[in-house]
């Protein structure tokens, strides 16, 4: 345990004594700088259970990499990059625009160190594609979330780099961490080797029972502080509420939820006009997660006499009355969802077997989103009580056949499903089998590294006639695929969007085919599929006129200085191949 403590980071200054009043303490207080002693939750891996390589628990610890550059199975890897995944047709549309984050987070890691300590630095050591960091939160154990640090994603260069960021001072104790990303900018995935918090230690009970308590209160004078002015005259003619009661909601619907929480304030006219139900049909909460609670959900209770959308994506991961907040959610699906037609509770922890068993009171669901939900396996039978759904998300959580099997058949509409890391699933082959018989319009199927897949289910797929997505990455690893794709290519010829990393046994032969069949290919990814050569890629790059994306990482047949070549002469289609390590002897 004590391996994850240094008394100082390489590369982080002393603190300035700037940063009153713990400052003022500092001289009785023990300067600590550690290295993350766990990694509490997260929203994006590359990695399965079973395997260490690219995972978040890489993070913990000192770094292994750094200062080299370059694709390391030692640190931990985001999956997405770049704004290929948000040209998919199953990708979640926005449900209310007014919320759309300013500095678009996509993914987050929380870290807990094994000291609490007063903040003053975090430090992150970046070893592949920097540069999407834009926010970094802090706590002390299951209390409020405080902002560290916030900017925009950065471009940076093609080096390993120490992300150490001007943290805003605080007068409390910190022993989480979270990160925020943005890597739609990225031109690949992003790694983290490690990350550092440092600060002040408390030595004695009474400092430690003061910053505990945040007796010091967290936010300094001066720091971060927005002055509100009011008008105070009440003379003052309100011109706005001559307006009619519609005009004002017409106007007040361009609006996001904490201008409309200001506009209830100013007055009885505009408090019943940002009351308005129809203000309220959807409503997204993923931005404001550090601040979700019972008390604001039971607000919106009141208002949401009409709601169509939910977002409640990232929501339940700062609440101090867990149970409070449980019976709220509870309460506000009972009562405000039943014309529900869009829910997504992506990575929210309050959802357990009791929330996952109300949803299906959501009769008008179209689109159900449940990534990384912590629910059991037998709950999600509940969900095939649910008969109109489009759209369904269960990626990363532990539903098994028989629940699985149930749902499909009871929704025939449905045109979107994503299966990635459903690694209990352990017969795919019979949940493709079912698909084929009762979801006939699928559209796009999700499958990413759920690896029960054998040559037997891989030749269904190609019963899926109107299939213009298909991710099989990685589902090949147990078995060979043996011709599957190339009876898929033959049925599925409206394919746009085609991953086959890591596919066992797939040559320059069975991808002629494929891409003879497909011609309006846009995203083609052969990832380590080491039996295809240079051959294979110039066809695809002639004979393909729509491709924008190939992905011929780890092709070990494919040499550095084709690539090179081909990037002149395609200039329109993106040539993605992983960066050989480049060791760097500083340290900065």
């Amino acid at each position: 345990m004590q391996a994850n403590l240094i008394k100082k980071c390489d590369g982080i200054p002393e603190c300035d004594n700037k940063f009153l009043p713990v400052e003022v303490m500092a001289t009785d207080m023990q300067r600590l700088d550690q290295w993350a002693e766990r990694v509490v939750n997260y929203t994006s891996k590359y990695n399965t259970e079973l395997s260490v390589s690219y995972s978040p628990e890489n993070v913990v610890g000192k770094y292994e990499k750094y200062p080299s550059y370059g694709d390391f199975p030692e640190t931990y890897f985001l999956r997405t990059y770049g704004s290929w995944w948000k040209e998919s047709e199953a990708y979640q549309q926005v449900y209310r625009p007014q919320e759309v984050d300013p500095l678009g987070a996509e993914d987050y890691i929380t870290l807990g160190f094994e000291t609490a300590v007063v903040p003053r630095d975090v430090c992150i050591y970046e070893t592949y594609n920097p540069g999407a960091v834009v926010r970094i939160w802090g706590r002390y154990a299951l209390q409020e979330w405080k902002l560290l640090w916030d900017g925009p994603p950065q471009t940076c260069p093609e080096s390993a780099r120490k992300f150490h960021p001007p943290i805003r001072p605080l007068n409390c104790l910190i022993n989480e961490v979270r990160l925020e990303f943005n890597q739609s900018h990225l031109k690949y995935h992003t790694s983290i080797d490690a990350i550092v918090l440092g600060g002040f230690c408390p030595k004695k009970v009474i400092q430690y029972n003061v910053l505990k308590n945040d007796l010091l209160k967290w936010k300094i004078s001066g720091v971060d502080e927005r002055e509100q002015t009011a008008d105070d005259d009440s003379t003052s003619p309100d011109y706005f509420s001559c307006l009619p009661i519609e005009v004002m909601v017409h106007i007040f619907q361009n609006l996001d939820l904490t201008s409309l929480s200001r506009c209830a304030q100013v007055n009885k006219t505009w408090n019943a006009a940002s009351m308005d139900p129809t203000l309220y049909q959807n409503l997204s909460l993923k931005r404001y997660w550090h601040a979700v609670d019972a008390n604001m959900l039971s607000n919106f209770k009141k208002r949401c006499r009409s709601l169509k959308k939910l977002d409640l994506s990232w929501c339940g991961t700062h609440t101090t009355n867990e149970k409070a907040f449980f019976n709220a959610v509870l309460g506000f699906i009972e009562e405000c969802c039943k014309q529900l037609t869009h829910l997504s509770l992506c990575h929210c922890e309050i959802v357990n077997n009791a929330i996952l068993c109300k949803i299906p009171c959501c009769k008008e669901l179209t689109e159900l989103r449940l990534r990384n939900v912590k629910v059991d396996s037998h709950a999600f039978h509940c969900l095939s009580k649910l008969t109109k759904l489009i759209t369904l998300d269960l990626s990363t959580t532990k539903i098994s056949d028989e629940p699985l099997n149930a749902i499909l058949k009871a929704n025939p509409l449905l045109k979107h499903i994503n299966l990635d890391f459903c690694e209990h699933v352990e017969l795919l082959d019979q949940v493709v089998e079912t698909a084929t018989i009762f979801n006939k319009n699928l559209i796009t199927w999700s499958s990413f590294k759920a690896t029960t897949l054998t040559h037997t289910g891989g030749m269904l797929f190609a019963r899926f006639t109107k299939l213009r997505e298909l991710d099989l990455g990685w589902c090949f690893l147990l078995t060979h695929p043996g011709d599957s794709m190339m009876i898929i290519a033959d049925g599925c010829r409206d394919l746009k969007r085609l991953i086959l990393s890591q596919w066992r046994g797939a040559n320059d032969q069975m991808l002629l085919f494929v891409i003879s069949c497909c011609k309006k290919l846009t995203q083609l990814d052969l990832l380590g599929i080491n039996g295809i050569t240079g051959d294979f890629c110039e066809e695809a790059l002639r004979t393909l006129p729509d491709l924008k994306l190939l992905e011929i990482s780890f092709c070990d047949r494919i040499q550095d200085e084709q690539v090179l070549k081909w990037r002149q002469e395609f200039p329109h289609v993106t040539i993605q191949r992983s960066c050989k390590t480049v060791v760097s002897n500083y340290f900065n």
